[in-house]
């Protein structure tokens, strides 16, 4: 008579598991597709920046640059 008992409590503990389970995951799903659809939905509002050729410009290095870091890598090097 236990053993049923202990049976019965043991499935229904299952069944409510398994209905938190579903519900948990069910409320993920449903949060994730929310979140997809208002990330959609802004990237339409907001409008792009597009970088045009012109502006993008290489930054010029000065040939002293190059020099003075060249002396320092030597030195640091030589004194390792």
């Amino acid at each position: 008579m236990y053993a049923a008992n202990l049976t019965m409590e043991i499935e229904q503990l299952l069944m409510q598991s398994l209905q938190l389970l579903g519900l948990g995951m069910g409320a993920v799903f449903v949060i994730l597709l929310l979140l997809i659809a208002i990330i959609s939905l802004v990237s339409k509002i907001v409008p792009e920046e597009v970088a045009t050729p012109s502006a993008i410009v290489a930054p010029r290095v000065d040939n002293s640059h190059i020099a003075a870091i060249s002396v320092a890598l030597h030195q640091h090097r030589k004194n390792r």
